[in-house]
């Protein structure tokens, strides 16, 4: 073989190699976001093996000392082939992943990949799902019932008429006469939530991220436990809750992804599906994007308090503010991308 044959065909051999690499980059990415459809893992596992088998076959001709022209017609379109769709696997998963990372919105509509939101999804049979999400509505029920009753809605109110409510601080608005009770039910709710995805993943979309989000939650209620006076912090986060129900009801109630005033689509399910609906955005609006930055201001104010009382920054409350951030800034992300799908989705006349 002439020194030119030989540089060939390590050219070649690398161009495999690099085939394979990239096949195992793409399953990389595909396995570790639990969002890549088994459709698309299943060719990326093909790809992989198709670029195992063409490095081996290039390795082999290789050795065995074929000539340029034999070893090209064998192996030049089977590399390029797997090169070209392990690479465009590997680039629809890492846009996929920097896209989104996972977006709220994205387990209640149908977003397609130019991020439109094209309606309610219509949910597949999925009983472990379904049972999940009628035990989120009625147990997350008795938790916001008993959170509201921790409330002083006439001390809201005359606040609000007067135009003091900024001024007003919300720890005035409680009085935590039914505390207790709602520390221990929103306890029991969390733990047998948890025990529910453990024992049934499918039921939803992204288990992991559920299970730490309720693993911090846990963690975080017990500052108000081990201090009862900062009991409000509890109650004011909780009032989320709300929007979490109406978010579930509008999967739960409407499971074909019905528009409403459409065609086959009855006039009670329009109103139905209009009312929670309407209930979602308000409560999205109202909570997420007014209660939160504003209970932001409350907080500081509380640990400026704590640490001037304790004599150091460093106190149990240090970590309220930063956890409120991390809220308002995820609040504020799928904000954007409720906007965004739905400002495209309209285009496409796709409906809400």
């Amino acid at each position: 073989m002439t020194q030119g044959t030989s540089m060939m065909d390590h050219k070649l051999v690398s161009a495999a190699r690099q085939a394979v690499a990239a096949a195992m980059e793409a399953n990389e990415a595909a396995h570790a976001d639990d969002l890549t459809p088994t459709v698309v893992k299943g060719p990326l596992e093909r790809v992989l093996q198709e670029s195992n088998a063409v490095l081996e076959a290039a390795e082999t001709s290789s050795r065995r000392r074929q000539t340029f022209a034999e070893f090209t017609t064998l192996l030049g379109e089977e590399i390029q082939e797997a090169a070209e769709e392990s690479m465009s696997e590997a680039t629809k998963a890492a846009e996929r992943t920097l896209r989104q990372a996972k977006s709220l919105i994205e387990d209640h509509f149908h977003i397609d990949e130019a991020f439109r939101m094209l309606g309610p999804i219509r949910q597949d049979s999925n009983l472990a799902r379904d049972m999940h999400d009628w035990f989120n509505l009625v147990a997350l029920l008795p938790v916001i019932y008993l959170n509201l009753r921790n409330w002083c809605c006439v001390t809201f109110s005359v606040s609000l008429l007067k135009n003091t409510i900024l001024e007003k601080s919300v720890v005035g608005m409680w009085h935590g006469e039914v505390f207790q009770e709602f520390w221990w039910t929103t306890l029991a709710y969390f733990i047998l939530d948890i025990l529910w995805v453990i024992l049934l993943p499918d039921c939803v979309k992204s288990p992991g991220v559920i299970l730490k989000h309720h693993l911090a939650t846990v963690g975080y209620i017990f500052i108000p436990k081990l201090r009862p006076e900062h009991g409000w912090l509890m109650g004011a986060c909780m009032i989320v809750e709300v929007n979490t129900w109406f978010l579930i009801a509008r999967r739960a109630l409407n499971k074909r992804g019905d528009r409403m005033f459409t065609t086959g689509v009855t006039f009670w399910k329009s109103i139905r599906t209009a009312t929670i609906s309407g209930c979602f955005y308000l409560s999205w609006f109202v909570i997420r994007l007014v209660i939160y930055p504003y209970l932001l201001i409350v907080i500081t104010r509380e640990w400026i308090k704590e640490s001037n009382r304790v004599g150091t920054p460093l106190n149990l409350i240090a970590i309220t503010p930063v956890m409120q951030c991390v809220f308002i800034f995820l609040n504020m992300k799928w904000t954007v991308d409720l906007i965004r799908s739905k400002l495209k989705g309209r285009g496409a006349s796709k409906g809400l």
